[in-house]
């Protein structure tokens, strides 16, 4: 008989909440998911793994979920309420409830989670799963009982034969007598209330299936753990005197089944169901779809009938996003995925391309589902979180009880967003609609806690990488392995990439291919057309590409100016950088127009921005303010005889202010059919000064794009932001006539490549040498795009190079060489194996790292500073000493609000790790009343002191000087003098 005096909830609770009320519940809920949540293909999947039924394959599962808890029949657990209600425990000092603690672990408690790993094998056996029949690993008790005992984020090891007899034996923590009683009493409970489910035959599950049902044990866990919902339920318990019996466990359950539905929906679950059909069904917006668009339309309708993948190689602004969002809908639909995620590279294009998911899914939704935004600062966003503010009016959050150990109808309204439940970190990738940064399912393969969610998530959804050729060799290594995954859970895929190698594209197919099958991947895969599309299945040999060539409507020649110079910023230096810069951008000076000039790194574009302001103003007067983006006297000057608009934009500025120079740049140089667009026009041009921030993130036009030398696809790429916007037209200078590509290439006095010590490592010079003499051999002759693209980007790689200077190529490339090969260790070493590879599920959460701390991209670790200014009346977050540094918030116990973090949040600043942070000292740490913030506790603050005139002397760490300027943004610069760490 169930002794309900075992608690399973008490912290929080008037009184505590029976275990088998729990078990019974999480039960419930998992049904709710399985019904609600996974696709017919998971539910499919699950039960062709366990061979048995759908139906009996739902009873498993949920009976699965149910039993996760069953490690806190424990008297460690259970002694957890004894100084709390000292009432309700006084049944453990009931003689059948002795324990002899003198075995118990004398070095650390064991957990309830793990209680259940080591308990459960024993009691499934007893059940009749099977117990022999190879090593115990491959038992399906064993892989339960780890799945199970991971459903805290981390699996454990594997248990040992003697387990499955006694498992009293290696862990009498668990307690023998009642305690060895009531588990399997517990378990004979659930058994009969769930219909005897069936005892699958058969050995372990594929990990793919394995982690899928994990990440359902953890949600259905997670959701029947709310506290509302326990309060509730205790009635269901508190209305029956007799609650052990099983026509009260009966009627608990019934309970839970009716309002598990509405739990899975409130918490921001479900499946997100498009409405499918042609085309221009779905983009009524565009009246003339692209070539690229109607092709893929035509090859793959009717074709596809399973997973696969879809390559799109084409030209930026040939449309290959609506045809990825057209193509996802239909790979879903025919193989039975219910969401999607889209991956892009950067923070910037995720904030963009959220925007564009929201109106396509409003349009074609059927109903409504919910939409997340991920990565690190999606609170920061606006469009996205701004409305979660209005929803939440002042409400507390839905809490999880911890156990404190350490329809298509004419004018529906579709929503897409995003519930509380699903903003809290972790749980973003199971909406049924998310786009992220392609990190947040790099960390997937990454043996982190808790990725059985990110394997729930990503594997009932069409995923989409746009970008694909944007990664390092680590992240491309990690980008396979993905890949691998999603293959083996029958994921569709869609690539979108406008300077990708062949070789690089046959390779992420083959690697998707190798993951469905071991031997698919050895498959014969054609090099991709440029413009084209591939697309490959997942279980058969069918390979489907245009049925004829394609026409790209961004046809061009581009003219591409290659200057040598000397590296430096004398501007009387001739052939030097600056003063071939103030060549190229005389026409913008006397003639207006607008320009770009992209540097390479945050400092070299700082020192350019600051030179040509240095020369305007010695050109134009002490009066220039064309940089100034406060003058109100400035904007009203339309004339050559103001000098250049001139602006920066790059990484490190506060992210307020970089959203502004942001929005202004929109603004500026936008696509001239959108209302709040102002583009220069007239005598007056305008100069924008950036990093590579601009490549991907922002759809600005110039009229001459100005690019430090950079490898050839990113030359290409950057290419893209020149006459980009055909229809409409921007109004163009008399001197620009037509799209020009000027690249400033560092030589020495030999005339031979020289890349600037201040570069360090972006760029392997390998890449930079064969880049630059492949443009030369053109001898000025414009480049055809998208015609000689693929060919360039190609040759970059060829291992059969022919370079003017063959013995310092080969010393430069053996270098890359040795470089990836040890990116592709690296990644090799930190990634998780193959899944066919997986013998045990604890090699999948084995790492300790902070999840928000995970780095899938190699670099510089970057540390979130934030600039402060003091003076005798304190701390202030601006320089005009006029807002104060927050101690505490508005909230209860002087919390902050989400609305208060952002707004600090948009003070601060991304600084690359260095030498500075070993010197940072008690003036550099957040207050105190901060811990407790995890985006505040782990901010660098770096005091500011006023010195007039709107400018500040900034922080001296050690060596060296950080200053925020409003300009520049955060300025490092070595000094002679060594300080203390300063204010």
């Amino acid at each position: 008989m169930i002794d309900t005096r075992l608690w399973g909830k008490s912290d929080g609770l008037a009184k505590p909440y029976p275990l088998i009320g729990h078990l019974v519940d999480s039960a419930m809920v998992c049904g709710a998911v399985w019904d609600g949540v996974l696709t017919a293909a998971q539910r499919r999947r699950v039960a062709e793994a366990l061979d048995v039924e759908l139906e009996q394959a739902r009873r498993v599962v949920m009976f699965w979920a149910g039993l996760h808890d069953l490690g806190k029949i424990m008297p460690q657990f259970q002694d957890l309420a004894v100084r709390a209600r000292p009432a309700h425990c006084g049944f453990l000092r009931e003689a059948a409830y002795t324990h002899d603690r003198v075995n118990d672990s004398k070095v650390k408690k064991v957990r309830h989670e793990y209680a259940t790993h080591r308990a459960l094998p024993q009691l499934l056996a007893q059940l009749g799963y099977p117990a022999s029949g190879g090593r115990i690993a491959r038992l399906l008790l064993a892989q339960v009982a780890q799945m199970l005992g991971g459903h805290h984020g981390r699996y454990p090891e594997g248990i040992e034969p003697q387990d499955v007899r006694d498992p009293l034996i290696g862990l009498p923590e668990l307690g023998a007598g009642a305690w060895a009683e009531q588990r399997r009493e517990h378990v004979a409970a659930l058994y009969e209330v769930l219909g005897r489910p069936a005892i699958p035959d058969r050995g372990a599950l594929p990990t793919h299936v394995a982690v899928l049902i994990a990440g359902v044990v953890i949600v259905s866990d997670w959701i029947a753990s709310q506290e509302h919902v326990i309060q509730r339920q205790q009635k269901s318990v508190d209305a029956h005197p007799e609650f052990r019996s099983s026509t009260a466990l009966c009627a608990h359950a019934r309970s839970a089944e009716q309002m598990a539905p509405a739990l899975v929906e409130d918490a921001g679950l479900g499946r997100a169901t498009f409405g499918g059909g042609a085309f221009r069904d779905m983009f009524p917006e565009i009246t003339s779809p692209y070539p690229l668009q109607l092709s893929v339309e035509a090859g793959l309708a009717g074709v596809v009938n399973g997973p696969g993948i879809l390559l799109v190689t084409a030209p930026t602004g040939d449309g290959k996003t609506e045809t990825a969002l057209y193509a996802a809908s239909l790979m879903g639909a025919a193989c039975g995925t219910a969401g999607l995620f889209f991956a892009l590279p950067t923070q910037a294009t995720a904030n963009q391309m959220y925007g564009r998911l929201v109106r396509f899914a409003e349009k074609n939704l059927l109903e409504s589902a919910q939409l997340t935004l991920l990565h690190g600062a999606a609170d920061l966003y606006g469009p996205y979180t701004e409305p979660a503010d209005e929803m939440t009016h002042g409400d507390v959050d839905p809490r999880v009880l911890s156990d404190h150990e350490a329809g298509g109808d004419q004018g529906r309204q579709i929503s897409v967003e995003a519930s509380r439940w699903l903003r809290k970190q972790g749980r973003g990738i199971l909406a049924p609609l998310a786009v992220g940064t392609i990190d947040q399912a790099l960390m997937g393969v990454l043996p982190l806690k808790r990725n059985a969610l990110r394997h729930l998530g990503l594997s009932g959804k069409t995923v989409v990488v746009d970008e694909a050729h944007a990664y390092d060799a680590y992240t491309h290594a990690l980008l396979l392995r993905l890949l691998e995954w999603l293959g083996a859970m029958g994921v569709p895929v869609v690539l979108l990439s406008a300077t990708l190698t062949g070789q690089t594209a046959r390779g992420m197919v083959r690697a998707y291919l190798s993951g469905a099958e071991a031997d698919a991947g050895a498959r014969e895969i054609p090099a991709p057309s440029y413009p084209g599309w591939l697309f490959a299945s997942a279980h058969s040999d069918r390979v489907v590409e245009p049925a004829e060539p394609l026409r790209s409507e961004r046809e061009r020649d581009l003219a591409v100016d290659v200057r040598h110079v000397a590296h430096t910023y004398e501007p009387t230096v001739d052939g030097g950088r600056l003063a071939t810069l103030l060549d190229v951008l005389d026409d913008v000076a006397t003639g207006g127009g607008c320009a770009a000039v992209i540097c390479t790194t945050v400092a070299e574009a700082q020192q350019t921005y600051d030179a040509l302001r240095t020369h305007y103003r010695s050109r134009y007067g002490d009066g220039y303010l064309g940089w100034d983006d406060r003058s109100e006297e400035d904007r009203a000057w339309v004339d050559a005889d103001a000098g250049p608009r001139l602006r920066l934009l790059h990484a490190r500025f506060p992210a307020g202010r970089r959203a502004e120079i942001t929005a202004e740049a929109e603004r500026w140089f936008g696509r001239t059919d959108k209302p709040e667009v102002r583009r220069p026009t007239g005598s007056r041009g305008a100069v924008l000064v950036a990093t590579q921030v601009i490549e991907q993130s922002l759809d600005l036009d110039f009229d001459v794009v100005v690019s430090d030398l950079a490898p050839m696809a990113m030359l290409l790429q950057r290419a893209g932001r020149v006459w980009r916007h055909a229809a409409p037209a921007p109004s163009r200078p008399d001197w620009s006539r037509g799209p020009r590509l000027v690249v400033l290439a560092p030589v020495g006095k030999d005339r031979r490549l020289s890349v600037p010590a201040s570069w360090g490592d972006v760029y392997a010079p390998s890449l930079l040498h064969r880049t630059l003499e492949l443009l030369e051999r053109r001898n000025g002759a414009s480049l055809a795009v998208p015609g000689d693209v693929q060919e360039l980007v190609d040759a970059v790689y060829d291992p059969e190079f022919a370079s003017a200077a063959p013995e310092e190529l080969m010393e430069r490339d053996l270098r890359r060489m040795a470089d990836d090969m040890a990116c592709h260790a690296l990644a090799g070493m930190v990634a998780l194996p193959p899944p066919r590879l997986i013998r045990s599920l604890h090699a999948l959460t084995t790492s300790d790292a902070d999840e928000e701390l995970v780095r899938t991209r190699l670099g510089a670790e970057s540390i979130q500073v934030l600039p402060v200014f003091e003076n005798e009346a304190g701390l202030w977050l601006d320089g005009a000493c006029g807002i104060r540094l927050p101690v505490s918030g508005r909230g209860p116990a002087g919390r902050f609000t989400t609305a208060e973090v952002r707004a600090l949040l948009g003070y601060v600043a991304p600084l690359a790790h260095g030498p500075w942070r070993a010197e940072c000292g008690p003036v550099n740490a957040p207050p105190a009343s901060w811990r407790d913030e995890p985006r505040l506790a782990r901010l660098v603050l770096l005091p500011h002191r006023p010195t007039g005139g709107g400018t500040a002397q900034g922080a001296l760490l050690g060596a060296t000087r950080i200053t925020c300027d409003r300009a520049l943004g955060l300025v490092v610069r070595r000094e002679e003098c060594h300080g203390t760490p300063s204010g």
